[in-house]
């Protein structure tokens, strides 16, 4: 009979240590849990509010219809008016309000605003396309100079605007088709560098 008991004793000591190693381990903050550690609020998170004020009398007075509402203070909104301009700004509130005409919901709004989406630019493709078309030419233009020496050649024929005018009405003046006729080219000749000289 003393086996027993003496293999539960050890068991229930083993099972204690096990538990308590389990929620020591569990978290570093076993203190803060249990409550045995003092916490005092963060002093740098503070809420940006409206201010309240105090009317010179007790008696309601009529609201200003062109005065702002204390509701209405948009303290992200100022900054914003003065580091972007009013510009940008305008036109955040412009698309917001395309959005809640097209039944954005405040969630969704909300969402887009987190993400930036709102203040994005609507020409945004087009910038992007302007860039990239840029960086490709500047590289093909490398790329030819180092190779070839030279620039690469611009594709098709450039057209005389002046002298096909002439030609397009002194066909029609004389009731030619306007196929009729050589197209005027410019031609334009281009420097050699100096390795293709004796060329």
């Amino acid at each position: 009979m003393t086996g027993p008991r003496k293999l539960g004793g050890k068991v229930l000591t083993f099972g204690m240590l096990t538990g308590s190693l389990l929620v020591a381990a569990c978290s570093a903050d076993t203190g803060k849990i249990l409550g045995l550690e003092k916490t005092t609020p963060d002093e740098f998170a503070v809420v940006s509010r409206a201010p309240l004020s105090l009317p010179p009398d007790y008696g309601l007075r009529p609201p200003d219809p062109n005065g702002q509402r204390y509701q209405d203070l948009k303290p992200q909104l100022d900054a914003q008016r003065a580091v972007f301009g009013d510009e940008a700004v305008q036109r955040r509130l412009d698309t917001e309000a395309q959005l809640r005409r097209a039944g954005v919901s405040q969630g969704e709004m909300s969402l887009l605003d987190r993400t930036g989406a709102i203040e994005a630019s609507p020409e945004i493709r087009l910038v992007v396309d302007e860039e990239t078309a840029a960086l490709a030419a500047e590289q093909d233009s490398f790329v030819n100079d180092l190779v070839f020496w030279r620039d690469s050649e611009k594709a098709g024929d450039v057209i005389d605007a002046n002298e096909e005018t002439r030609r397009l009405q002194g066909n029609a003046a004389l009731g030619v088709p306007v196929t009729e006729g050589q197209t005027p080219i410019i031609t334009r000749e281009g420097e050699k560098s100096w390795f293709e000289w004796p060329f």
